[in-house]
């Protein structure tokens, strides 16, 4: 069966946070289920609500593919004041283990606060991007890319960046164009890849 691009719909989140898990390993890095469970719902709805590009890619009659991007120059998306409640509301009663609360949030906002010293939130910007491992290879990353840089290309929009790791899918961003702007320090990162760097690379567009 051929592969169908198609925007995003709100019934594929479940493939996307599966996908999402599959790619980051949160079941394994956070302990209990219901803290994997939440650190995966702030990574994934957080990054679709943030977003005014998405597009997922089907093949064999399943989400095997997805980004979404932030488009500066587009109409912003709107701010979910429901969806900041729900998470701050789990974190107050679901119970930790590994790590716990506090070292989860303190990474978070260490992980901001060294991130925004090298890119702001004005930049247009490949948001969560992921292709089920056993389709890569294959071409789905490389158009989902290509869609998203037209988008962008169409709207003026000056570069692109992403944050990504070098134990991660850096190889691929030179791959298709992407230039290493900068490293930084991140324990959001080394939760999930022990060893890596955590780093922001740029698609110059014009």
């Amino acid at each position: 069966m051929k592969e169908v691009y198609r925007e995003y719909q709100k019934t594929d989140y479940q493939q996307c946070e599966a996908l999402v898990n599959q790619a980051w390993s949160f079941d394994e890095t956070f302990k209990p289920k219901a803290l994997s469970k939440l650190a995966n719902l702030l990574y994934t709805e957080g990054s679709e609500v943030g977003s005014n590009y998405k597009r997922v890619v089907e093949a064999e009659g399943k989400v095997v593919g997805f980004i979404f991007g932030f488009n500066t120059n587009y109409k912003k998306p709107k701010k979910d004041i429901f969806f900041s409640l729900l998470i701050l509301f789990k974190l107050l009663f679901v119970k930790s283990t590994s790590p716990d609360k506090k070292s989860l949030l303190d990474a978070i906002s260490t992980h901001e606060k060294n991130r925004s010293q090298i890119v702001n939130n004005d930049k247009s910007e490949i948001v969560l991007f992921v292709v089920d491992e056993k389709y890569q290879g294959k071409g789905y990353g490389k158009n989902l890319w290509m869609g998203f840089r037209e988008f962008c290309h169409n709207s003026n929009v000056t570069s692109v960046v992403v944050e990504t790791n070098s134990f991660g899918a850096s190889a691929f961003y030179e791959k298709i164009g992407f230039h290493h702007l900068k490293d930084f320090d991140s324990p959001l990162h080394e939760f999930v890849t022990k060893g890596g760097q955590a780093c922001i690379y740029e698609f110059r567009c014009d």
